[in-house]
């Protein structure tokens, strides 16, 4: 999967950190402007010879129906598997094969791989890993974060190279695979990087990603003294402002639908009709009883939910508590609110391929397709904030490219945009999954770690206490759309839900 979901539980002993465990110099050839094209894609065989994901550390040897998997940096290279054509199209879906690259599509987001005369030197020299001990670990795994992980400084850690260092002179041959992950988690502690993460496959999985859902429950509950079991505080809390919420719904409007438990959207109105309220926690998980994917899950809720909507006036989807999921759910749910194809995003990423200094790849550009089906063409706030992530905030860039009035409300989202570039260590079992997406908005604008922006502020995750009555993100959301009346305010509308196109700052894209 291209992003991840976390499952959000309201009653565990403490509240987990959101897992996401869902992104050249002039020999590069660029792709296509627009590289996704339309489902369906040939699956067309790959021609013989070796083909490589400039910046995701990834190399095909083709022969025939024999394909061997590489996965390098510029001083290690490990030999992941050998695989079939068929078993290829198990992973990727190819969408079109031509004499210099290949494009292919997971979950609605493009892989460009490039021909080239033969395999990256670190796959062909001594550098090949041909055992599985710890040194060579640890060297696999630091080299791949040093040479395609982009936002060491904007996450604070100045001292990569000392730190990676210090801990090989702390590992050796006679080092236990126990305390080896302990080193890895050490480098990794200080990243506060939700798509980071190092598991085994089953027994762990760890990410240095920080919760601000987790930290404002422990805080609240460390200072108070009415609750003594954090399990029944953290229900109360979630009962107390589930209540607040559902005093903004117009009796008999509520309706809930998606997943296992039909609770992954919550849909209702709010004034007697006048203005729709979504909200969805989560870009995957939808479909009930594995007959349908997620995909079609989300178009038919998303037909039913607009048809209830039909007679209102305005609408607002709040992703504020959504832990992400997959991006072709995100563009399911975005797609029914423009009616032309537009520009979202880009991405482009870090590659040493021929060449001893980093280069960055050409951009990759992702789109935004109407849909035939049931639309909504009315002013729209959406409401998101720290607890915003990945495919999440993916819907917010698609949000914010519409020729549509909408309006941001709450606070930035999470900043974890790049999908996770999963990597196999050569210890068995042991993964790294790592940020090496630099994504841009329409406009150029990079959010990764500081999080999507807002037009107007307001918080939206806090504790409830029993004085609490009102929903700031909500009352914001309906002041916005012209509705202050229905936030017990006089307030006139913000301008950014009134403009036929949105207008935001403009720069120049790389």
């Amino acid at each position: 999967m291209y992003f991840r979901k976390s499952k959000i539980s309201k009653s565990m002993l403490l509240l987990p950190a959101l897992l996401i465990s869902a992104c050249g110099g002039s020999s590069i050839s660029p792709p296509p402007l627009n590289p996704i094209v339309e489902p369906g894609g040939s699956n067309q065989p790959i021609p013989d010879g070796v083909w490589i994901q400039k910046g995701f550390g990834r190399a095909l040897d083709v022969q025939a129906e024999t394909i061997r998997r590489y996965d390098y940096s510029r001083e290690t290279c490990f030999e992941v598997e050998t695989i079939t054509q068929t078993d290829l199209t198990q992973i990727i879906a190819i969408e079109s094969v031509g004499s210099d690259e290949f494009i292919a599509t997971e979950d609605s987001a493009a892989l460009v791989f490039s021909k080239r005369d033969g395999l990256p030197p670190a796959c062909t020299d001594n550098r090949l890993i041909t055992e599985n001990g710890p040194v060579a670990t640890l060297n696999h795994f630091t080299q791949n974060f040093s040479d395609y992980y982009p936002f060491f400084e904007e996450r604070g850690i100045l001292d990569w190279d000392e730190r990676v260092r210090d801990a090989k002179m702390r590992v050796s041959e006679n080092t236990t695979t126990e305390a080896l992950v302990n080193e890895m988690i050490g480098l990794l502690s200080e990243l506060d990087d939700s798509h980071v993460t190092l598991s085994d496959g089953a027994n762990f999985e760890f990410t240095p990603g920080r919760s601000n859902l987790e930290e404002v429950l422990v805080t609240g509950f460390e200072n108070q003294s009415e609750f003594a079991n954090i399990n029944e505080y953290i229900g109360v809390q979630f009962q107390r402002l589930e209540s607040i919420r559902n005093s903004y719904f117009d009796d008999g409007s509520v309706d809930m639908a998606g997943g296992e438990s039909q609770d992954v959207f919550l849909w209702a109105t709010i004034g007697n009709g006048q203005v729709g309220y979504l909200q969805i926690d989560g870009m995957g998980g939808l479909s009930d009883d594995g007959s349908e994917t997620d995909v079609d899950a989300t178009e038919d809720l998303m037909d039913r939910i607009l048809t209830d909507f039909a007679n209102t006036e305005a609408l607002i989807i709040n992703v504020s508590i959504n832990g992400g999921g997959e991006l072709s759910v995100a563009d399911a749910i975005a797609n029914r609110f423009t009616t032309e194809k537009i520009p979202v995003s880009s991405f482009q990423a870090i590659s040493y391929d021929d060449s001893p200094m980093p280069q960055l790849t050409e951009l990759v550009h992702r789109d935004l397709s109407p849909t035939e089906r049931v639309s909504y063409d009315r002013p729209i706030a959406t409401i998101s904030g720290p607890n915003t992530f990945s495919a999440a905030e993916h819907f917010l860039l698609s949000m914010r490219a519409l020729n549509h009035p909408v309006c941001f409300v709450g606070e930035p989202s999470d900043g974890v945009l790049s999908a996770i570039l999963d990597k196999p260590l050569p210890i068995e079992n042991l993964q790294i999954g790592l940020t090496n997406m630099i994504v841009y908005d329409h406009t150029g604008q990079n959010f990764e770690v500081s999080g999507v922006p807002v037009d107007v502020e307001a918080v939206t995750f806090a504790l409830a206490d029993s004085e609490a009555e009102r929903n700031q993100a909500i009352d914001a959301s309906l002041e916005a759309l012209g509705f202050g009346a229905l936030a017990n305010s006089e307030s006139q509308a913000n301008d950014c839900s009134l403009t036929e196109a949105r207008s935001r700052l403009e720069i120049s894209a790389p």
